[in-house]
């Protein structure tokens, strides 16, 4: 997937967390017209109290501003619909249209977020209905001009490789190894890895505890807490800039994060903020196990 498309995808889920904490929101799309423009992406998102459209506009809008920090926004109203169209750094476009779910605007295709009351599904036609975001990167001609060059375009015969069998050379006894770089760990850790290293850190703090060792500690239950966060962000999700979104996220999870925030630098809060941490990355991990 190129950036644009990943920064499509993104922001799609971003928006999806956000219009949910805004009162009064009721249905909140993707459409479109072309399926070849990446950096273009439009989301409809409406009320069915026209009187709470305001407020609705500037919610989102503060949302936006403070988490997904666009360079410049305009603004504009139109038909009873407000427009806003935001432009971020990694050249991805958004227009965000504003609108009561009596005045929905026609687009050529559409995929459903929300739909609370069934706008969406009544006023656009099923056939242009998308269950995925059908926007791709690659060029329209593509797929024709490669159907036309397959045709024509011969591939040269394979050249035989010559046989070629170096000569032994014998290393200097004074020869150094060549440098090999340790493997980067992958991103993706397996659920046995995870588990271990999460383990790892909760004994390595609890010593830290016990030892007197009370900023090493409270070091490691924060490296804990932060990863505890990427891993609920995702399962929401949300596959970047982890720190922002975590407090767009549902109560539940933001109140369950406090507990992990030591009430005081001494052995009793610190272990309780520790038995929080593994109670919610045991509880994550079982859902993952599903």
């Amino acid at each position: 997937m190129s950036e644009i498309m990943q920064a499509r995808a993104v922001m799609a889920k971003k928006l999806n967390v956000m219009v949910r904490k805004i009162e009064g929101v009721s249905t909140f799309i993707l459409t479109g017209n072309d399926e070849y423009t990446p950096n273009e992406i439009y989301f409809v998102v409406s009320s069915a109290d026209e009187s709470a459209l305001a407020k609705v506009n500037a919610d989102l809008e503060f949302l936006i501003r403070q988490f997904l920090r666009p360079i410049d926004i305009q603004k504009n109203e139109s038909e009873g619909r407000t427009f806003v169209n935001y432009i971020f750094d990694n050249g991805l476009k958004a227009q965000v249209i504003v609108c009561g779910e009596q005045n929905l605007p026609s687009f050529g295709w559409w995929m459903p977020y929300m739909d609370k009351n069934g706008a969406a599904t009544s006023f656009y036609p099923p056939a242009t209905r998308k269950n995925s975001d059908p926007t791709t990167d690659r060029p329209k001609y593509d797929d024709d001009f490669s159907d036309d060059f397959d045709d024509d375009f011969e591939e040269p015969p394979a050249a035989k490789p010559e046989q070629v069998v170096p000569a032994p050379i014998a290393a200097p006894s004074h020869a150094v190894p060549a440098y090999e770089p340790a493997p980067e760990p992958e991103n993706d850790q397996t659920e046995k890895e995870l588990w271990n290293y999460f383990y790892t850190k909760v004994n390595i703090a609890k010593h830290a505890i016990s030892g007197g060792s009370v900023i090493y500690a409270c070091e490691t239950i924060g490296e804990l807490r932060t990863l505890l966060i990427k891993m609920i962000c995702e399962a929401n999700g949300i596959t970047e800039d982890y720190l922002h979104s975590i407090d767009l996220l549902p109560e539940n999870h933001r109140a369950a994060l406090m507990k992990t925030y030591p009430a005081k630098p001494e052995n009793g809060p610190m272990i309780s903020a520790l038995a929080a941490e593994l109670s919610i990355f045991e509880n994550l991990m079982k859902r993952v196990a599903r």
